[in-house]
């Protein structure tokens, strides 16, 4: 059986190998989740980066910097296709703005398609419309 259709390799994928990373601000890690094609949406704020190298770097290289104080994600429950290498997550983020220390808090749900055990596509709706990925 392939990696790929087991379930518990889409959960650990989004996030100990993803979200956990996040939170670590280890960029390297983070685009490592990443086709090197991926195409990424902020949803909810009409906003789309395209190719791991450039603009989805530069977006967490920005988030990075602008919630320097804290990041975390947490309170994970998934839905995973694994026959279609799918997993829809809902979370909570918690954080701490660089620039006057606002706390921000949101619930949030990301839809990741993957292609060979990587992000291909992800989809993401903050709760409150607010764009902190940028």
């Amino acid at each position: 059986m392939s990696e790929w259709k087991d379930p518990q390799f889409y959960v650990d994928m989004v996030e100990n190998r993803y979200f956990a990373n996040v939170d670590k601000y280890d960029l390297e890690k983070v685009l490592a989740c990443f086709c090197e094609d991926a195409v990424f949406t902020i949803q909810s704020a009409h906003s789309t980066h395209r190719g791991r190298d450039v603009e989805i770097r530069e977006m967490f290289i920005n988030l990075f910097r602008n919630y320097a104080p804290k990041m975390v994600h947490k309170d994970f429950r998934h839905v995973v296709d694994p026959e279609n290498q799918r997993i829809a997550s809902q979370f909570n983020v918690e954080l701490i703005s660089s620039e006057g220390g606002e706390e921000i808090l949101l619930t949030n749900c990301n839809f990741f398609y993957l292609e060979n055990g990587k992000f291909k596509e992800v989809y993401v709706y903050m709760s409150d419309g607010q764009n902190v990925l940028g």
